[in-house]
C-alpha cells in the first residue's frame, strides 16, 4: 500500500529515480533528471511535488505544481506512475492531494496539459475544466513510457491541450485583446465564468519593450516571453527563428496595451494562435505557436469539441 504525501527537497533523488524507471532518458523536462536542481526548485518553492511512496521508500507516483511569480494559477503536471503500481488509481489520489495543497496556497485554479495520446485524460479534463488552447507538436516523438491508449505511434511530435480548471470564482482582469483574436478569446473565456473586461489593443508600442527567450532542449521547444511590446521585439523574433526548434511559442502579456502590434509582427512570421492562459502571470497570456509541420502530427486524436475547434483555427492559419 503506497502512502500519499507532499514531498520535499530530500525526496528529489527518489523522484528522479521514478522518472528514469518509467521514461528512461526520454522525458522532456530536464529538471526531473537533475536531483540537485530539482531539490533547489523545491526549496525555493517554484516546484511543489506530491508523491506515492511504497513500503520500501521508493516514489512510485508523482505530480508537481509549477509556481510562477505573481500568477493567480499554478501549472500542474509532470505526472508519472511506475508501471508496477498502475491500476490502483494512484494518479488520481496524488492529484487530489496536490490540488488540496494548491487551494491552501490560495490559487484561483490551475492549468494543465493533457496529451492527446490519452483519450481518458482528455475527457476527464473537461468534467470540471475548460479547454483554452491546443499546443501542437509539444510532445517529442521520442518520448516513451506512457503507451498511447490507441497503440498508435505516428513517429511525429504529438499535441497537448491547454486546460484551465477553477477552484472558485476568479478575480476580475482588465486587459487588452488583439482585434484578430477578440471573438476567439471571448468564446474561450465565456464558459469559464472568469470575469474579464477587454479593450481593443490599438496602441502603438512606445519604448524598447522587454522579452526573454527560454530554450527547452529536451522538449525541442523555444519560447519567447514578451513582457511588453516595443522596438526590441524584432530582435526577439529573430532570435526565436534562429533557434530552429521544431516547436516555437510566443507568450504575449494581455495587460500590455500594445499587444496587438506584437501579435501582428508574430503573424507576419508565421505564428498562429495557440491558446489563452488565464492568470498565467499577474494577468492573462496569449500564446502563439509556429511548428516544423513535417515533424508534427497535424491530425491528433482529439476527444472534445473545443479542442477540435482550436485545431481548425490553427489549420486555417489564424
Amino acid at each position: 500500500m503506497a502512502t500519499i504525501r507532499r514531498l520535499g527537497p530530500e525526496d528529489a533523488s527518489a523522484i528522479v529515480d521514478c522518472f528514469r524507471r518509467v521514461y528512461g532518458e526520454s522525458y522532456a523536462n530536464e529538471l526531473f533528471y537533475d536531483p540537485a536542481e530539482l531539490a533547489l526548485a523545491m526549496q525555493k518553492g517554484s516546484v511543489g511535488s506530491v508523491g506515492a511512496i511504497d513500503p520500501d521508500g521508493a516514489v512510485v507516483g508523482h505530480m508537481a505544481m509549477s509556481v510562477r511569480p505573481q500568477a493567480s494559477v499554478v501549472e500542474l503536471g509532470n505526472t508519472v506512475v511506475d508501471p508496477a503500481a498502475r491500476g490502483g488509481g494512484l494518479a488520481w489520489k496524488v492529484g487530489a492531494e496536490l490540488s488540496a495543497w494548491c487551494r491552501e496556497l490560495g490559487y484561483q485554479g490551475f492549468l494543465h496539459y493533457p496529451t492527446t495520446d490519452h483519450h481518458i485524460m482528455q475527457r476527464q479534463s473537461v468534467k470540471a475544466g475548460f479547454e483554452t488552447g491546443l499546443m501542437l507538436g509539444y510532445i517529442p516523438a521520442e518520448t516513451h513510457g506512457q503507451v498511447s491508449e490507441r497503440g498508435v505511434d505516428s513517429g511525429k511530435r504529438q499535441a497537448a491541450t491547454i486546460v484551465y480548471e477553477p477552484y472558485g470564482p476568479g478575480a476580475l482582469f482588465e486587459g487588452y485583446v488583439p482585434v484578430a483574436y477578440a471573438d476567439l478569446l471571448n468564446e474561450l473565456a465565456a464558459p469559464t465564468g472568469l470575469p474579464r473586461r477587454w479593450r481593443d489593443s490599438t496602441a502603438v508600442a512606445d519604448g524598447d519593450g522587454d522579452w526573454q527567450l527560454q530554450q527547452f532542449e529536451r522538449r525541442g521547444l523555444c519560447r519567447l516571453e514578451v513582457g511588453s511590446v516595443g522596438r526590441s521585439l524584432a530582435a526577439g523574433l529573430q532570435r526565436i527563428e534562429r533557434s530552429k526548434a521544431p516547436c516555437q511559442q510566443i507568450d504575449f502579456n494581455l495587460a500590455d496595451p500594445a499587444v496587438g502590434e506584437g501579435v501582428k509582427m508574430a503573424q507576419a512570421r508565421g505564428f498562429r494562435f495557440c491558446g489563452w492562459l488565464p492568470g498565467f502571470r499577474a494577468g492573462d497570456v496569449l500564446r502563439m505557436q509556429r511548428l516544423l509541420e513535417a515533424e508534427t502530427d497535424l491530425a491528433p486524436a482529439l476527444e472534445n469539441p473545443q479542442a477540435c475547434r482550436l485545431l481548425q483555427v490553427y489549420l486555417a492559419g489564424e
